[in-house]
């Protein structure tokens, strides 16, 4: 039996791993997983199998420490090799800081610095830095591809009829909603060009209803009350976007495409029937399957299936786990593998949280939900909290809230609790806790660490300088010299060659990979292309046939604006990353003593495509052609054979003639290439545009970047003076040092407090 010891800290990701008391091979694969800053749970699922490898042995004794959320997935990964024949293994834990007590270090961190010595650390700019960072918002986008009762689960969770719904597809455009724990529901409404045209302060069903109807409304944000989240953890926003076939605003698709980008992290609610299959479904659950084979578990834990409507499955159907098996098989041939799923019943909850939050509903309503409420808790095949992609502890809670509404006779909320939304609910919790929140909390002291670094390093200048008066002329020239430098014209052009150089190099790397995406995409086409060579296609079916050529091109079409999009964010941050480190080596070639904070700029998404390829105008006229084909046999008989006839008599009584007929069609490789030729041309002239959209705004970010840096250039430019003075005041020389001792214990100790809050 091998004894492995793992110690993992989700704030820094920071893993440690003995086996048997030793450090890994340097040749360890697991090695290599752990030293480059990864979470657990992109390597997680690998590590049954590299342990068998490395170490040649099935029996493991491992204990953990770390979170119990990550000791959770630790425990899934060995089960399953387990259940699979693979080892047996003893799991213990060693319990480790959790977020919740690290967000009460953090405030309490915070109240200390806004109390101590330095102004620099009340100012307007780290306040706001320590808010944004602790009230980020986490997103959580919903989609779905039919009317899958899409709207009612959102509203269900809000506790309230919001969101339009009916029985047909209505949702039309995007909606925002962000959790702020307001009593009430506020809105912005947007049109397409991003121009705000209406607002309120009390939003309703009626207002949404009218506003989704609106051939101008985009967008609308809205900020209320999300109650199953609390806004002082983290600002929980709700995304609802309309299905693929029933978007007015080609922004809406590529909106939903960024969400299922394999470079998101957000959360994504996939919300499906028990029935299932359709085109547009395959083509979405591809692009799922696409983000889900990249960066390890946690692309699967970001992707929940909701299985809703399960309450009006009839018997006939199969019961709940037969079709959730089905739905398993049939994710699985979309390549995705252990699906979260979670069955639901979204109607019945909403109708539950509706009657006891005292709001109006109908008489029908108020019978209706009684019969769903009796129905859910007699029949054990619709507790569907049962069914859920749960870790232990996560089900034991709930399983706790149903004892305690069993033992209060709260039938109710045993019946919510059974609907399976409330599992819903506690999935996304524990997604947020387990990854949003800790890199949350890891932002919030890098922000805190970043200041204090550079108030450490000026402080302890400036005690140097005070205390080296007998040096305070060299020390002065030193310093004039560094403020020389920073208006200097040679410095200056070797900065910008410096700088013209980096924006060269992006644009080459965008030309080279802009290329590599479109030969990538074309060769898709041509394939398709050959793919239907000597295939002919008769009249009555060249409909479908273009149909299936459409459906194609609309599966191609968002992949190859999201490759473009995100080289276009890659290309733009990278731009700006080499504009920063060519200033820091600026700064560096002036003196290697004087350090100022980084003040990184954040790149918003850049948008570009706009518009579909419209196929609407597709025409096949002047591709029809004729041939003659076999159209079956007739008898001929040989009328020339008699029996007066004795040289007849060895003849053939007659023989079957071949009948043709003229039969109109269509060349499939012909008309194909026809269908795409527009669409060709489009990619080109897309990909000419990003090329010039990508230049553009480099040249943006370069321009944005230098006044940045003469900003900067400015606050250096006022330091090295505070500095000037201290290296000359003779009179103020001690009091200056003492101070400076004082400030600089402050700041030794709130760092080691601040550097703790990492530590598990």
């Amino acid at each position: 039996m091998k004894k492995v010891f793992i110690k993992y800290n989700p704030y820094n990701l920071e893993t440690k791993v003995t086996v048997d008391g030793k450090k890994l091979a340097q040749n360890s694969k697991l090695r290599e997983k752990i030293t480059n800053g990864s979470r657990l749970q992109e390597w997680v699922e690998e590590l049954p199998s590299i342990l068998i490898d490395e170490y040649n042995d099935t029996d493991f004794d491992i204990t953990f420490h770390g979170t119990l959320l990550d000791f959770e997935d630790l425990t899934e990964v060995f089960t399953d090799a387990y259940n699979d024949g693979k080892l047996t293994a003893k799991l213990d834990r060693k319990p480790a800081k959790e977020t919740s007590d690290k967000e009460t270090l953090i405030d309490d961190v915070f109240k200390e610095i806004q109390n101590g010595p330095f102004n620099e650390l009340k100012d307007d700019e780290i306040l706001n830095s320590f808010e944004n960072a602790k009230n980020s918002d986490f997103e959580v986008c919903v989609v779905a591809t039919m009317s899958a009762g899409k709207s009612t689960l959102i509203n269900s969770m809000l506790g309230t009829k919001l969101m339009p719904s009916k029985q047909e597809a209505c949702t039309a455009i995007i909606t925002r909603i962000r959790d702020n724990d307001s009593n009430s529901w506020q809105a912005e409404v947007y049109d397409k060009d991003n121009n705000l045209i209406e607002s309120h302060k009390n939003l309703d069903y009626q207002t949404m209803e009218r506003l989704n109807s609106d051939q101008n409304v985009s967008t609308i944000k809205i900020d209320g009350d999300i109650p199953f989240v609390n806004a002082d953890d983290m600002s929980l926003v709700l995304i609802d976007t309309p299905g693929p076939n029933n978007s007015r605003d080609p922004e809406h698709r590529r909106v939903q495409s960024e969400f299922l980008s394999k470079s998101s992290k957000s959360l994504v609610l996939y919300i499906m029937e028990g029935t299932f299959g359709s085109d547009d479904d395959n083509a979405l659950l591809q692009r799922v399957a696409d983000s889900m084979a990249v960066g390890g578990k946690q692309s699967k834990d970001r992707f929940i299936f909701v299985v809703n409507k399960m309450d009006d499955r009839r018997k006939e159907d199969g019961d709940t786990q037969q079709t959730l098996d089905r739905i398993r098989d049939y994710l699985r041939k979309h390549d995705i593998e252990n699906a979260n799923l979670f069955p639901a019943a979204a109607l019945p909850a909403l109708n539950i949280r509706l009657i006891r939050n005292g709001e109006k509903v109908d008489e029908d309503t108020i019978d209706e939900t009684e019969l769903k409420v009796r129905k859910l808790n007699r029949n054990e095949n619709l507790h569907f909290e049962d069914f859920a992609s749960l870790p232990s502890s996560i089900r034991g809670q709930i399983k706790n809230e149903l004892f305690n509404s069993i033992e209060s006779k709260d039938v109710d909320n045993q019946a919510l609790i059974h609907t399976g939304v409330p599992s819903i609910e506690a999935a996304i919790r524990q997604y947020v806790e387990k990854y949003a929140k800790t890199s949350k909390i890891k932002n919030i002291v890098d922000t805190f660490m970043h200041k204090l670094d550079e108030l450490k390093c000026f402080e302890e200048t400036k005690h140097e300088l005070a205390s080296r008066l007998d040096e305070s002329q060299k020390i002065a020239q030193q310093i004039s010299n560094i403020r020389k430098k920073i208006d200097d014209g040679k410095t200056a052009k070797l900065f910008k060659d410096s700088v013209d150089e980096a924006l060269q190099e992006t644009r080459n790397k965008t030309i080279d990979t802009v290329e590599e995406i479109t030969t990538k995409f074309q060769n898709r086409i041509t394939n398709k292309i050959r793919n239907l060579e000597g295939v002919e296609v008769e009249l009555d079916e060249v409909e479908f046939e273009i149909d299936q050529l459409s459906k194609f091109v609309k599966r191609l079409e968002p992949e190859f604006e999201d490759e473009l999009e995100d080289l276009i964010k890659e290309n733009l941050i990278n731009t700006g990353n080499s504009l920063l480190e060519e200033y820091k080596n600026k700064l560096a070639s002036m003196s290697e003593e004087i350090n100022i904070s980084d003040n990184l700029i954040s790149i918003d998404p850049l948008k570009l495509m706009a518009g579909s390829v419209n196929l609407s105008t597709f025409s096949i006229e002047g591709m029809i052609k004729s041939k003659e084909v076999e159209d079956g046999e007739e008898w001929i008989e040989n009328t020339n054979k008699k029996w007066y006839k004795p040289w007849t008599w060895f003849e053939e009584k007659g023989y079957y003639r071949t009948l043709y007929k003229t039969v109109r069609y269509v060349n499939a490789s012909e008309m194909a290439q026809k269908f795409f030729t527009p669409i060709e041309v489009i990619m080109f002239e897309n990909v000419d545009n990003v090329k010039d959209y990508v230049f553009k705004k480099s040249a943006k970010v370069v321009e944005d970047f230098n006044s940045k840096f003469k900003i900067l250039d400015g606050a250096l430019k006022e330091k090295l003076a505070e500095l000037e003075s201290f290296s000359s005041d003779k009179e103020k020389a001690e009091e200056r040092v003492r101070e400076s001792e004082q400030k600089l214990e402050w700041l030794y100790k709130i760092r080691e407090k601040v550097q703790s809050i990492l530590e598990i």
